[in-house]
């Protein structure tokens, strides 16, 4: 048999022959396997000015800072949290209400890291603060490290820079709510599971536990995990949902329920504001969010760049950056499916994913310079804008919310109890009974509120509340401020209830139908 140049030569019956013309030597020996790759990159990639890692550090520690300076508390939802965690921390349980046994928190794990933060500093905003900082610190790093390995520098260049100066990233920072967290244990389980570290299974275990969506974000990394990790996992997680069962009664929280069965899961179309943004073609109107109406600006190139990279990345699916973009992007597609009610820390996750693999593909879509000096020039550009509206988000809220609550902390004798919806700042300011008009800490009032018409006033003539807490609207309206139900079922029971209250002040709202009224039992 004649071969051609360069093929192997075989004699007889597939018998190797050597280079040297031996028949039956052995072949050399493949290569020893190389090293996994270092958990964070080299000090000296870091140091690089000219590398993706050092310029963004810089900015986005500039961001953080300077929002943890300028915000004076953490966003109203985190101190529903807080509150589990200063009475968890105190001795009494993990309980929001003494002796109410209700998961009323969406995240396990950081309740129990913020009481841990109370214990040794006396206050949990500084010590989430911090954790947020040093996890986007994480992020920044691994997950830039998985593009420049995995794709090009330049792609590590786009994400960590869009990571670090776009100003939603710095405001969630600064929330004290857990979701920047997510997308940092998001990178490392992925990291960690594709170096085969002892340290994976337990990574994706306080994944699966830290909110509910992570438990599917931590099925996918598992899919790229060894088989220990995904029993070491596996173990740790049951063994937290049992805890919560024997504790609570159930593993779904109570704020889940109540948020699903009062704002709804309306669906992929009536939900677009997960997506519309990310839509080149104007679908009737304009995002109705406000993050989504700074993403839109970029959508002519943002789309496109995503579709590239997720073909490329497809390609390499077998990766840890694969890994963690499709954990991402599953948490992003159950928000777009079910159509869940929008919070804006809600959208971290989600928005890592996409920036990641829009970071991939831009590259590959854009030729010369001008498209990225725009880009470069537009992300710390939307500072402009970003900066009224985070800081407007929070002095609103520390000034309505933080109004009522200083007031009632003055006024209400511990032990009364207060009927109202925005139950964080109060919550954890004023030391009252709370009834959550949403039913996040108590069930009864989402069961009511279910059933129909009238349950604001069936629930306050049942609980007879020292203290009620409304906006002006709801009482000239008629209609619920969120979540289905009104209030009342004419306007005669409205003036039925209100006639054993007297208003007692006003707080925010420039006296409009957003202003809150606080208002004491008289009879």
């Amino acid at each position: 048999m004649v071969q051609g140049h360069g093929a192997p030569r075989f004699s007889g019956p597939g018998a190797p022959v050597s280079k040297g013309g031996r028949r039956g030597a052995s072949p050399p020996r493949p290569p020893a396997p190389a090293p996994p790759p270092p958990l964070l990159p080299p000090l000296a990639e870091v140091l690089d000015p000219r590398g993706p890692f050092l310029v963004p550090l810089l900015l986005l520690l500039v961001t953080r800072l300077a929002l943890w300076a300028l915000v004076p508390n953490a966003s109203e939802d985190a101190y529903i949290t807080f509150r589990y965690a200063r009475n968890f921390a105190a001795g009494h349980g993990l309980v929001y209400n003494p002796g109410e046994h209700v998961f009323g928190f969406s995240s396990p794990l950081w309740t129990l890291w913020s009481a841990l933060g109370i214990r040794l500093t006396g206050e949990p905003v500084a010590w989430v603060r911090a954790t947020s900082l040093a996890g986007d610190l994480v992020t920044l790093l691994m997950m830039g490290a998985l593009l420049a390995r995995h794709a090009s520098a330049a792609a590590a260049w786009c994400f960590t820079y869009f990571f670090a100066a776009w100003p939603y990233f710095a405001a969630v920072a600064v929330s004290g709510m857990e979701n920047g967290g997510m997308l940092s244990l998001i990178v490392l389980g992925a990291v960690l599971a594709g170096r085969r570290s002892p340290l994976a299974g337990p990574a994706l275990a306080a994944l699966a536990l830290l909110r509910p969506e992570g438990l599917a974000a931590a099925v996918v990394l598992a899919l790229g995990a060894g088989w220990r990790a995904r029993v070491t996992a596996a173990a740790l997680t049951v063994v937290g949902l049992i805890a919560l069962a024997a504790y609570f009664g159930g593993i779904v929280p109570q704020s889940v329920i109540a948020k699903s069965s009062l704002y709804g899961t309306p669906g992929p179309w009536a939900g677009r504001h997960w997506w519309d943004w990310l839509s080149p073609v104007a679908l009737g109107r304009a995002p109705t969010l406000l993050e989504g109406v700074h993403l839109f600006v970029m959508s002519v190139v943002f789309a496109p760049a995503v579709v590239v990279g997720a073909l490329a990345v497809w390609r390499a699916r077998r990766t840890p950056l694969a890994l963690a973009i499709a954990a991402c992007l599953v948490v992003w597609l159950g928000y777009s499916v079910l159509g869940v009610a929008y919070f804006y820390w809600y959208l971290v996750v989600p928005l890592g994913g996409l920036a990641a693999l829009a970071a991939v593909g831009l590259p590959r879509i854009v030729r010369g310079p001008a498209i990225y000096v725009a880009l470069a020039l537009f992300v710390p550009g939307m500072w402009s804008i970003g900066y009224s509206l985070y800081l407007g988000r929070a002095f609103n809220e520390a000034s309505d919310f933080g109004g009522a609550a200083r007031y009632l902390a003055r006024h209400a004798r511990p032990g009364e109890t207060v009927m109202l919806e925005p139950i964080g700042l109060v919550g954890f300011t004023a030391p009252l009974r709370v009834i959550d008009e949403i039913g996040l800490v108590t069930p009864r009032v989402a069961a009511r509120r279910r059933a129909g018409s009238g349950w604001y006033a069936d629930i306050a003539l049942s609980e007879r509340p020292e203290w009620l807490v409304v906006r002006r609207g709801v009482l000239r309206e008629g209609a619920a401020f969120a979540g289905a139900g009104a209030p009342f079922r004419s306007g005669a029971e409205r003036d039925s209830l209100l006639a054993h209250y007297r208003v007692e002040d006003a707080v925010g709202g420039s006296a409009g139908d957003q202003q809150l009224l606080i208002m004491r039992r008289a009879r």
